[in-house]
C-alpha cells in the first residue's frame, strides 16, 4: 500500500489515504488506452471523438444510475478516481469496449440494421469473461448474490442488461452517425445520447425484470432468459456478418478506434483477468471461470483473422479501377442499410 496525503481548500493536509497499487495500476493503465483512442479518434474528426466520449459519459451515467436506483451492487472503496459512487475508470474501460465492438462490426461489413446486435455479442463476450473475476478481486460487489448465484457470483440479470445496453447506444449512436453525414452540425447531438440510451436500457430490462421472478426466482437467477435473448442476437448478429446482405467492409474515415486497437484492447482486458485470476489463486479454486476465459480469449484470433481479412479484401477491391460502363451503376449502391 502507499499513503497519500489529500489536502483541503487552504492546502492543509486534512487526511491520509493509502492507495492499493492495483487500483492505481488500472486507472493509468486504462487511462492511457483511453487517452490514446481520444487523440486518435480526433485525429479522424470531430465525430469520432464525441461518439467516444458520449460512451464514457454513458458508462458512468450506468454505473451510478444503477447504484442509485436499483442498489444491486456498490464499487470498492480503493478506487481513487470517482464520480460519486462510479469509478470514471470503469466509463472508459466500456467505452473502450463498445468503440471497440463498434469499429470490428464495421471492419466485417455488417448492415446499420445489424450491426448493433453483432456489436452486442461482441461486448458481452468480453464481460462473460472477466466479470466473475473482478469480483473476486475485490473490485465491486453484488448485493445479496452468493458466490456460487448466477454465473459464479454474478446475476444474469447483469449479462442481460449488457446486451441492452451495447444494443442501445450502437444504435442510437449509428442512427446519428448517418444523419449527420447530411447535416454535420447533428454530431453534435452525441454528447446527449447517453439519456435516451439509459432510457432505452430501463424499458429494455422490464421484460426481464417481470419473466425473472416467475421463471427463476432464485439470487441471480434468470440465466436461461439471458441464454435464450443471447441466442437470438447470436442468430440476428451471425446473419449480419455471414449472411448474403453484407457491404463492403468500411469505418476507417468515421472509426472512434483503430483497427489494431480496438482488437489490442480486447487482449489487453483478457490477458489482465486471466493473468488475475491466476495470481490471486481462483484458477485452481474454480477452474471453470479460467477455462471459460481462456476459450474466450481463444476466439479473439479467429475473429481477428475474419476482420482483417475482409478489411484487406475490401482495400485491394478498393484500389482496382472501376471500368467506365460500371462506374454508374456502383455509385448507385447504397453505404448503409
Amino acid at each position: 500500500m502507499v499513503t497519500a496525503a489529500f489536502y483541503d481548500r487552504s492546502g492543509v493536509a486534512s487526511y491520509h489515504r493509502t492507495v492499493n497499487p492495483l487500483y492505481l495500476l488500472i486507472e493509468a493503465t486504462a487511462s492511457i488506452f483511453f487517452i490514446g483512442a481520444a487523440l486518435a479518434a480526433l485525429r479522424r474528426g470531430r465525430l469520432p471523438f464525441l461518439e467516444l466520449i458520449s460512451a464514457a459519459a454513458f458508462g458512468i451515467l450506468l454505473e451510478e444510475g444503477d447504484q442509485l436506483v436499483f442498489e444491486t451492487y456498490h464499487y470498492s472503496s480503493d478506487w481513487i478516481l470517482a464520480i460519486d459512487r462510479a469509478p470514471v475508470v470503469i466509463g472508459l474501460t466500456w467505452a473502450l469496449i463498445i468503440a471497440g465492438a463498434m469499429r470490428l462490426t464495421d471492419a466485417l461489413g455488417v448492415r446499420r440494421r445489424y450491426a448493433p446486435f453483432v456489436d452486442a455479442v461482441l461486448a458481452i463476450s468480453l464481460d462473460l469473461a472477466f466479470v466473475a473475476i473482478a469480483i473476486r478481486m475485490g473490485l465491486w460487489t453484488w448485493r445479496g448474490i452468493g458466490s456460487t448465484d448466477g454465473w459464479f457470483g454474478v446475476p444474469a440479470g447483469n449479462f442481460y442488461s449488457w446486451l441492452i445496453v451495447t444494443l442501445a447506444f450502437s444504435s442510437l449512436t449509428r442512427w446519428l452517425r448517418d444523419a449527420a453525414v447530411r447535416r454535420r452540425a447533428l454530431e453534435w447531438l452525441q454528447l446527449a445520447v447517453p439519456v435516451p440510451a439509459f432510457g432505452l436500457l430501463l424499458t429494455g430490462i422490464l421484460p426481464f425484470a417481470i419473466l425473472h421472478p416467475l421463471v427463476d426466482p432464485r439470487p441471480g437467477g434468470g440465466m436461461v432468459l439471458f441464454l435464450i435473448v443471447l441466442a437470438a442476437f447470436l442468430a440476428v448478429g451471425a446473419w449480419g456478418v455471414w449472411g448474403p446482405d453484407r457491404q463492403p467492409p468500411d469505418g476507417d474515415r468515421l472509426a472512434i478506434l483503430d483497427l489494431g486497437l480496438a482488437l489490442g484492447t480486447r487482449v489487453a482486458i483478457h490477458g489482465f483477468f486471466i493473468t488475475a485470476l491466476v495470481l490471486i489463486g481462483a484458477a485452481l479454486q474454480v477452474p471453470v471461470l479460467l477455462v471459460a476465459a481462456l476459450i474466450l480469449l481463444a476466439a479473439e484470433w479467429p475473429l481477428g483473422r475474419l476482420v482483417h481479412a475482409r478489411h484487406r479484401a475490401a482495400h485491394t477491391t478498393a484500389s482496382q479501377p472501376i471500368p467506365q460502363g460500371g462506374r454508374a451503376a456502383a455509385e448507385t449502391i447504397p453505404e448503409h442499410g
